[in-house]
């Protein structure tokens, strides 16, 4: 018999936003054989391998690639959809869990799942505003990661962590380039030479050549050591910081309870959650300048996402994904 098509999710440990669905599984009671799980190594920039790039042109985690449903019979090959988006991924595995739509062998008599979608409109609203308030560009937990507040951060974090990932990445990003500009302007990676293949060639080259422009400043600082690019990203990562001090008091004005709309686990809490943790991971006592609030640290502290603190952080969830430590 052919192996039941599965929905795979491709994640990294490390990752902020692959944490949300990770959180999700638990949540949902998934089990381990519901879908597959692929590491996507950020570290050493697998997400720029054009193997992965088919997947999730964004090259990006977390993508979740489903089987359609209705492809999924003996008689007619198995088609599948990737979604990239992490609110859509966290709406579809709500759903799923539900109506047994992620594999064809769901089990129909599994213990029923919690809904975490809000039942009421309002809910709704308040639940997608917040999450908008944390996957605003301005307060970018990626960004925050690999900021510097100053000349003398920045000699520490190249030892670190975000020298590790900034210079990784630029060198995956240059080796794929070379990669394509050493082979015939005609042929496909592949190695094919239809049309169609060579379209995606160019398109190759071309995402390349712009993702090693969109990382220009980072890399300036942290590889070519620009005291421009240094200069810039002191001001911005400091200008961040400022912007997080006011979504967090804006999170504060809004949550209801000891979960983000009330007594009840909801979708927002999966996006509020990573996302605080990775601000609690990297604020090292941040006390911006007009700070409105007391402390960042404080706040998170109050919201209980820190291990070790009660609510969200003693779930299952919780432990599953940040049992060894925030990221």
């Amino acid at each position: 018999m052919a192996a039941v098509p599965k929905a795979t999710l491709y994640t990294f440990d490390g990752s902020v936003w692959a944490s949300a669905p990770r959180l999700a599984l638990v949540e949902k009671g998934y089990a381990s054989t519901d879908l597959d799980l692929k590491i996507v190594d950020l570290l050493k920039g697998e997400n720029f391998d054009p193997s992965f790039l088919r997947i999730n042109s964004k090259g990006t985690v977390p993508a979740l690639v489903v089987p359609l449903l209705e492809t999924t019979s003996a008689e007619v090959d198995t088609k599948f959809r990737a979604i990239t988006d992490t609110k859509l991924i966290l709406e579809f595995l709500d759903k799923s869990r539900s109506q047994n739509t992620l594999a064809a062998n769901a089990d129909s008599a599994a213990a029923p799942a919690p809904i975490l979608a809000p039942a009421t409109i309002e809910g709704k609203a308040l639940s997608d505003e917040l999450i908008a308030l944390v996957h605003e560009p301005s307060v970018d937990p990626n960004f925050l990661l690999l900021g510097i507040r100053s000349e003398a951060e920045l000699q520490k974090a190249k030892q670190g962590l975000p020298g590790t990932f900034v210079a990784n990445r630029h060198a995956a990003l240059v080796a794929h380039q070379k990669a394509l500009e050493n082979s015939a302007s005609t042929t496909a990676f592949d190695g094919s030479t239809n049309p169609k293949s060579s379209a995606v060639h160019e398109n190759l080259k071309k995402w390349y050549a712009d993702k090693i422009s969109s990382q220009a400043l980072l890399t300036g600082a942290y590889v070519g050591g620009d005291k421009d690019a240094v200069a810039q990203l002191v001001k911005l990562t400091n200008d961040a910081w400022q912007n997080v001090a006011k979504c967090i008091e804006k999170l504060e004005t809004k949550l209801t309870g000891p979960y983000a709309l009330g007594d009840q686990i909801s979708l927002a809490d999966l996006h509020i959650v990573p996302w605080l943790a990775r601000i609690a991971a990297v604020a090292q006592g941040v006390k911006p300048a007009s700070d409105p609030i007391a402390s960042i640290d404080a706040v998170i502290a109050e919201y209980n996402v820190k291990v070790g603190q009660k609510a969200f952080s003693e779930r299952p969830s919780f432990q599953a994904v940040y049992g060894s430590g925030l990221h």
